[in-house]
């Protein structure tokens, strides 16, 4: 029975090759689009579940009690770990970890490898599951930093070489080079951990950094404290907070909350410190994208199958009359269904890995959760087998609906004008559509006006040559830049756009607040270099030696409680802090030792997500290290890099030349928001071209079955005009019920969606009138390529007797 129904099957879908095409085509192309957003999803969701002790894994978020809404932190006193490890029987072990960037000099490559380095400390193996293939790098060796390196690092710079024990160096951006001892090989760390790193560096700590600090100075650091299992967190959290404020002499400066280690990657957004990090928003973005494309293809799949029902009825009928039951009909019609979906999802299943690759490119990072693995595989085929069910179900019981006598008098037609079901799934389609092209126009107008907004300064044409430790010849070398062709200016600075509100900051009392002041240090020029815009007072001048004071004097370390200046020293400061703080020129404040000499107009530090921060800018002479930023006339920048590379050299030879674009740099901030506007480009064309397809052939099968009336209508003379205005009207009048419901829906998921962001655009109406046009033209032209072609038909055909 099951092979007569499927050779039945085969056979019609053989027949009508072109209703089999279309039904093909969308079914395949949704079922595509569906399983590469869900493997991306999917993969987003799998983050930092393989480590077998997870479930009780957590990191210390700290909490600045003293400043007002301040956000919480990744990062915690350097001793929190030992400490809590000491005094709270309820934990197993702690690890400091932080994942950043080592130049090392791997292989022949004297200049050095950038790569992506975990670094932590011996008791990381007690935490965290890595697959040792050489070497024993449990045993730590004193004396140097010890480096375990992945399998593809060893592969790609030492082929064939037994490298436990090697001693390699690093070029670092400051200070002397270190030495690292190579204790073992490992298997590739897998890339779905917000860890994700291409070696292992691990050092052990001095006994000052393994205590709690009282007062004074304190290091911040990640740090991940292990809870033995059963331990109840909410109840441990409480009970570290109320150690913390014994331990302070019931001062309660900070508190901490302990984050799941599964949650980190997609539940915090902390650029600075996590540079691997995703966004839950997205996920659930992304899963309703997949479920729209697939529903949409479904959509399609429906209608057109209820369309063919008077092609199907004479089929029915005799069937019927040669004693075929509704349940026979239902069975070989549903498996007709089965069939499609079938076929599109092998077709799907051979075009996965040809685009799986490029959207592991386009994301910059492998998908450890694919089609491939077992799980996953088969979830997929019993996913597609349930949806072709379902989804064949209904126009399986339509066709097999209607009865013979009714029929066999060919009465059916009447009944298979566009009824409410085939109604309700075009304006869903194009609520669909119409919602996802006015989401496309929200998210690329607030882009534009994130790239395009006057942010305070001249991000165009600057150039930031990375930190480093000038030591005392900075001021020379910063001479000798100005001197290259093409450079207008030169600027030493701890502080550089995009890397955040400043270098440090100071807690003041603001109205019986406290908020955080935060402080940029560079040399005088930094004002001019920047194009910072003058309000009002002066710019503070580098032929004034009494505007910057002495790079010695300054503290080390980046204290958010204490900063020190000079007595009296001029400061220039930003609008919204001179009103904020009531800070007037050439006047001492209670707040700050120095004085302010200017004002500048406002300018942006941080990203647009993040509201202005006040801020005050400090000159420093001859600074011992930072970032150079030197401003370039437009035109000369290959010939300024040249001469920059050969100046660096003779100047820090043993130091790697790196430098970015502060324009690529503060773009950068929004690489999320970016990706975000190019898939749904993508998708919205993705999902047009779905309901276009469906619609081409629900108008296909609407023409095919007025084709005497059409025919009647042109020998009384209607026109072209006539024609299209008679097949086109109905679903027309859809298309605008569409724009109707889909305007609020897409209007409150952006305005969502919008609220991320400190300084966002308004949405105006004109978007969705946007969307809206583009629907109906969209829809009128698809409807006009049938509806042209039914209308230029010789009549003398289509009223030919059968």
């Amino acid at each position: 029975m099951f092979k007569t129904n499927l050779k039945i099957a085969w056979r019609s879908l053989w027949k009508h090759k072109a209703y089999s095409l279309i039904n093909i085509i969308g079914l395949s192309t949704g079922l595509i689009a569906c399983l590469i957003v869900a493997t991306v999803v999917i993969d987003e969701l799998s983050y930092d579940h393989q480590w077998t002790k997870g479930k009780d894994i957590y990191r210390v978020l700290s909490i600045n009690n003293n400043v007002k809404g301040n956000d919480k932190m990744p990062v915690v006193f350097s001793g929190f770990g030992p400490s809590v490890k000491k005094d709270m029987p309820e934990v197993a072990e702690y690890c400091r970890v932080s994942v950043g960037k080592d130049r090392l000099q791997l292989g022949s490559y004297k200049e050095g490898i950038a790569l992506k380095a975990m670094r932590a400390e011996p008791s990381v193996w007690n935490m965290f599951d890595f697959n040792i293939l050489q070497g024993n790098p449990k045993q730590f060796v004193k004396g140097y930093t010890n480096l375990i390196i992945s399998k593809k690092i060893q592969q790609q710079y030492f082929p064939n070489q037994d490298v436990v024990g090697k001693i390699i160096s690093n070029l670092p951006e400051y200070g002397k080079p270190k030495q690292y001892l190579i204790t073992g090989v490992i298997d590739d760390i897998p890339q779905n951990t917000h860890l994700r790193a291409d070696v292992i560096t691990l050092k052990e700590y001095k006994t000052s950094d393994n205590v709690m600090p009282e007062s004074g100075y304190f290091t911040f650091e990640p740090s991940y404290i292990l809870l033995k299992p059963g331990t109840p967190v909410n109840a441990f959290s409480q009970k570290v907070n109320k150690w913390y404020r014994a331990y302070m002499g019931k001062k309660d400066d900070y508190s901490f909350e302990l984050q799941s280690i599964k949650d980190v990657y997609l539940r915090s957004d902390f650029s600075g410190v996590q540079t691997v990090h995703g966004s839950i928003q997205n996920v659930y973005i992304f899963s309703a994208v997949a479920a729209l494309l697939l529903i949409i293809a479904c959509i399609n799949f429906v209608n057109l199958t209820i369309s063919r029902v008077f092609n199907r009825a004479k089929e029915t009928g005799v069937r019927k009359v040669l004693g075929a039951g509704k349940g026979q009909l239902l069975v070989r019609f549903l498996s007709e269904s089965v069939l499609f979906f079938v076929i599109s999802f092998l077709l799907a299943i051979f075009l996965y890995p040809f685009l799986l690759k490029p959207v592991e490119t386009y994301l910059g990072h492998q998908l450890v959760s694919n089609l491939y693995s077992s799980a996953f595989l088969f979830i997929t085929v019993c996913g597609v087998l349930l949806v072709s069910v379902c989804t064949g179900l209904y126009p399986a019981w339509f066709l097999s609906r209607p009865k013979p006598i009714v029929i066999l008098r060919d009465k059916v037609s009447a009944d298979i004008q566009l009824n409410f079901l085939k109604k309700a799934l075009v304006v869903g389609q194009f609520v669909i559509s119409v919602a996802i092209i006015g989401i496309t126009v929200i998210v690329h107008n607030q882009i534009s006006f994130m790239s395009n907004k006057d942010l305070g300064f001249d991000k165009n044409n600057l150039l930031n040559i990375s930190y480093t430790e000038w030591g005392k010849s900075g001021k020379a070398f910063k001479q000798q830049v100005k001197q290259i062709s093409g450079v207008q200016n030169a600027s030493i600075t701890d502080w550089y756009p995009s890397s955040g509100a400043g270098n440090m900051s100071r807690t003041v009392l603001v109205q019986k607040d406290k908020m955080d002041v935060y402080f940029i240090q560079g040399d005088a020029d930094l004002p001019l270099v920047l194009k910072l815009q003058l309000k009002t007072g002066r710019l503070l001048n580098p032929q004034l030696g009494a505007d910057a004071m002495d790079s010695d004097s300054l503290m080390s370390g980046s204290s958010k409680e204490t900063l020190a200046l000079k007595a009296m020293q001029p400061l220039l400061i930003t609008n919204y802090t001179a009103g904020l703080l009531e800070m007037k020129l050439n006047s001492t404040t209670s707040k700050f030792e120095g004085i302010p000499v200017g004002i500048v107009k406002d300018f942006y530090s941080e990203s647009l997500h993040n509201k202005i921060k006040p801020t005050i800018i400090q000159a420093v002479s001859n600074p011992q290290w930072g970032a150079m930023l030197v401003r370039v006339i437009p035109g000369t920048e290959k010939q300024v890099l040249t001469n920059l590379d050969k100046l660096y050299k003779q100047y820090y030879p043993d130091k790697p030349f790196q430098y970015n674009w502060v324009s690529d740099q503060v773009n950068e901030q929004y690489k999320a928001e970016f990706k975000l506007q190019q898939l749904f480009t993508f998708f919205s064309l993705l999902i047009v071209f779905l309901a276009c397809m469906g619609l081409f052939g629900l108008v296909s099968f609407t023409a095919e079955q007025r084709v005497k009336e059409i025919g009647i209508r042109k020998v009384l003379g209607a026109g072209l005009g006539d024609i299209v205005g008679l097949i086109s009207k109905d679903y027309l009048r859809l298309v605008i019920i569409s724009i109707v419901i889909a305007t609020p829906i897409a209007w409150y998921a952006m305005s969502k969606w919008l609220q991320d962001f400190a300084y966002r655009i308004d949405i105006q109406w004109w978007v969705f009138a946007l969307a809206g046009g583009l629907a109906v033209l969209i829809a009128f032209f698809t409807i006009s390529l049938q509806s042209v072609k039914a209308a230029i038909a010789n009549p003398v055909k289509s009223l030919r007797s059968e």
